[in-house]
Formats: structure tokens, C-alpha cells, sequence
């Protein structure tokens, strides 16, 4: 399997300093949570950004695979690895 996009959110605003922790990922902070998105090569990676999040003593939300349904495709497969 290739590369896959995720979605991980946590409580609090991103700082531009805590932005640059995630330099491959976008941030989107709304209503007091920040969303990152990026593609992540292997679970390996999307573990390690889950664990700087927590390491960092940020409250991890949510994670979220973004299917291509979710981007207006026709991917029928549901959402793994929420937490």
C-alpha cells in the first residue's frame, strides 16, 4: 500500500514554532482544534507524528483516514484508525 492521507486533530491552537514540528503537514485550527493533514508513507509515520502530538502534551482528538469519498470520490471503504 502506498502513501495515505490523514487527518489528526488535537485540542488547542497550533503556534507558527508548533507548526514547524510538522513542516510536511498543513494546519487548520478551528473553534480551539488544530487539524493537521498530510500523506503519511507507512503507519510507522503517521504513529511517530501521533507521538510527537502527544509527546508534545497535546490532547490527540481524533485520527482520521481521509478516503477518497471523503474528498468527493467513490471510495466505499470506511475511515480507519479513529481514535
Amino acid at each position: 500500500m502506498g502513501p495515505r492521507l490523514y487527518e489528526l486533530s488535537f485540542k488547542g491552537s497550533a503556534s507558527p514554532a508548533l507548526q514547524a514540528l510538522f513542516p510536511d503537514l498543513e494546519a487548520v485550527t478551528t473553534r480551539g482544534v488544530t487539524v493537521l493533514r498530510g500523506m503519511f508513507a507507512d503507519q510507522a509515520a503517521l504513529r511517530g507524528a501521533m507521538a510527537r502530538i502527544t509527546d508534545l502534551g497535546l490532547e490527540l482528538l481524533e485520527v482520521h483516514l481521509v478516503t477518497e469519498d471523503d474528498d468527493g470520490g467513490t471510495d466505499p471503504r470506511p475511515a480507519s484508525g479513529t481514535t
